[in-house]
Formats: structure tokens, C-alpha cells, sequence
């Protein structure tokens, strides 16, 4: 984290910053580093909120690479910084937008005081139906344009071959690993067809990049959710976003986020309310077999971060929550009951 201080915090928020206090925040699977600052102004009792987080690029190894990889900082500034005013979706404000190359960390809301998502304990059907809801609203106002701007070089694209290729180095790394922790907790068949596919897993990146193309997050999954009072949901984490199709985020949210029994009773008639949102905001042209095959194909999308996950916790010292687990194998049983690799 780059030197955050009273004069320069002042300079940046419009406001006299007496005093900042920081504490660090230890975030599991967080691509950055985190801190909460606590602000005294001057004069006291000065307008501005009491406390803000500051995201920076991470410091570890891996983190470092990931960023320079795929430029997750410069990304998500990109995002809060121009395209943020035109997403029917809340965010967090954004008091600084960062900048990577002179070490100023993104300055955001801080949102404790509100429900926070846990994936762990799993995403429960009313916020699901809230959460679908907005994804179909959010597909609904970029589909098949560019984003505001119409500048989409700056999103992610599973079709890079950049993108492609390191994916595909982290799917073979880790199948072995995979194999380890899931041998005989998952159906037959699911961790060979990983197997066999891994050495060419650009190409089921391409493929669960066809059909229509939207605005999507990319890491939509519970634990980058807070709700509101009133259930409206605030969306952190914006490293990710690209243009894809939809099912890639409502695939990963569902399959990660919900607990096995009850995504198996509820995972068609939430993709069927999906469907139905986008045909009420205008969407023509897509129909409800063809968001059904993509939903189950979009279901492969999700090895790779899972993968990922797994790897930087084993690395950065264990799973505490047994959140990469947790996701992984609801995902894979998922999968496996969809039976998401014949769509290929």
C-alpha cells in the first residue's frame, strides 16, 4: 500500500484530514491489499465519511503477477473511474479512482455497516431472485453494444489468446491438485473430462464465449455482494469485468454460491427468470433453450478461477472458511449433474 497520509488524503477527498489511522484487512482470495482508514477532520465534526477503504495492487508474488498479467488494478479504475454512472447496478462510491503508477490506492465506500454476502454459508433463494434480477438488467442494457465509451479493449475477453493460454497453464497445473482433493467426491467422468481437456482449455474458453455478447462482472459470486436494507445489492470487485455472454456470471454465481440441494431443486426456474427479465427489458432474438445449453456450457468457465483459488490459498497459508473448496465442489457436482461437458 502506497503512503496514505493526512495531506495527501486531504488533497484527494476536497476535505482537511486531521488524522488517518489505517488497519489492514486480510481478505481471503483478495487479488489486492486492503485497508480501512478511519478519518479525523479538521475542523472536527467536519463533513466526510468517518472511514474509507483503500485498495491497492497486492504485494505478494502471485498477486503481482496476476496483475501484470491481466491488469486487474487499471481495470476495475477503468471501471469505477467512467463506466460506473452508466451501470444499472450499485457500486460503491468511489472517492479516488487510484493511480498504479504513482502507488495512490482506489479510495472506496466503506460498506461494513451493511449485510455482507458469505458463499460459504450460501446464497439464499430471495437474494438469489434479487440477484439474477439485476444480472438480467445489467446484461439487458449492454447487449450486443459496446460499453459506454465503446471502448471494450479495456474489458476482458476469454477469446485473448493471452487470456487463453495462461488459463490453460493454470487448468493443467493444477488438474493433479484437483484430482487429489475430488477423487471420489464428485461424479465419475467430471475430473477426467477436466483432464483431457485441459491442455486445450483456450479453446473451452472460446466456446463459452459464443453467442450474444454483454457486459459482464466475471467474479460475480456471493462473497462480492453486500445487501442493503432493503436487499438492493452493492457489487465490489470489478477486476474482472469484460464482454462475454451473460450465463458466464449467472452460471458462476449460482454454482458457487449455493448450496448443492438447493440449486439442484431451484437452478432452472432462477435461469428461467433470468430469461424471462431479459425478454421484459428488450432482448430479442435469444430463447429459452438456447440460455439453457449456455447456462450449463458457462458452468465450465468456472474451473479456472476455482483452480486459481485453490492454488493462492494452499500458497498463501490454507482456506480457513474452506471457501475454495466450498466452491469448487458445489461447482463440479453442478456440472457434473448438467452434464456441462457435452455441450462441447
Amino acid at each position: 500500500m502506497g503512503t496514505v497520509g493526512p495531506r495527501w488524503l486531504s488533497d484527494v477527498l476536497g476535505a482537511a484530514i486531521a488524522s488517518v489511522e489505517t488497519e489492514s484487512l486480510d481478505v481471503a482470495s483478495a487479488a489486492g491489499e486492503l485497508a480501512r482508514l478511519s478519518l479525523t477532520y479538521e475542523p472536527a465534526g467536519a463533513a466526510g465519511p468517518a472511514t474509507i477503504i483503500a485498495k491497492a495492487p497486492g504485494s505478494s508474488e502471485i498477486q503481482r503477477a496476476m496483475d501484470a498479467a491481466m491488469g486487474l488494478f487499471q481495470r476495475e479504475r477503468f471501471v469505477y473511474g467512467e463506466l460506473a454512472g452508466a451501470l444499472p447496478v450499485r457500486l460503491p462510491r468511489c472517492y479516488h479512482p487510484g493511480d498504479r503508477d504513482k502507488e495512490e490506492p482506489m479510495l472506496l465506500e466503506d460498506l461494513r455497516g451493511l449485510r455482507m454476502g458469505d458463499q460459504v454459508a450460501g446464497l439464499h433463494r430471495a437474494d438469489a431472485e434479487r440477484l439474477v434480477d439485476g444480472l438480467a438488467d445489467l446484461h439487458a442494457a449492454f447487449w450486443e453494444t459496446d460499453p459506454p465509451g465503446g471502448d471494450a479493449s479495456r474489458l476482458v475477453s476469454w477469446t485473448d489468446p493471452v487470456f487463453g493460454a495462461m488459463l490453460t497453464q493454470l487448468v493443467t497445473s493444477g488438474v493433479g491438485a484437483l484430482r487429489q482433493c475430488y477423487e471420489g467426491r464428485v461424479a465419475p467422468g467430471v475430473l477426467d473430462a477436466i483432464e483431457k481437456l485441459a491442455p486445450d482449455w483456450a479453446t473451452v474458453l472460446r466456446r463459452c464465449a459464443e453467442g450474444p455478447q454483454t457486459f459482464v462482472h466475471n467474479d460475480f459470486r456471493l462473497d462480492n455482494i453486500f445487501f442493503g436494507p432493503d436487499g438492493e445489492p452493492v457489487v465490489i470487485d470489478w477486476q474482472l469485468a469484460g464482454r462475454c455472454r451473460g450465463t458466464q456470471d449467472l452460471a458462476y454465481l449460482l454454482s458457487g454460491s449455493m448450496a448443492t440441494d438447493a440449486l439442484r431443486e431451484c437452478w432452472d426456474m432462477l435461469v428461467q427468470r433470468y430469461h424471462a427479465r431479459l425478454l421484459a427489458a428488450g432482448v430479442v432474438g435469444y430463447d429459452l433453450e438456447e440460455c439453457r445449453f449456455h447456462y450449463r456450457q458457462s458452468l465450465l468457465y468456472t474451473v479456472a478461477p476455482g483452480i486459481a483459488m485453490l492454488g493462492q490459498m494452499q500458497l498463501g497459508g490454507g482456506d480457513a472458511r474452506g471457501l475454495a473448496d466450498t466452491l469448487i465442489l458445489r461447482t463440479l457436482t453442478h456440472a457434473g449433474e448438467l452434464d456441462a461437458f457435452a455441450t462441447l
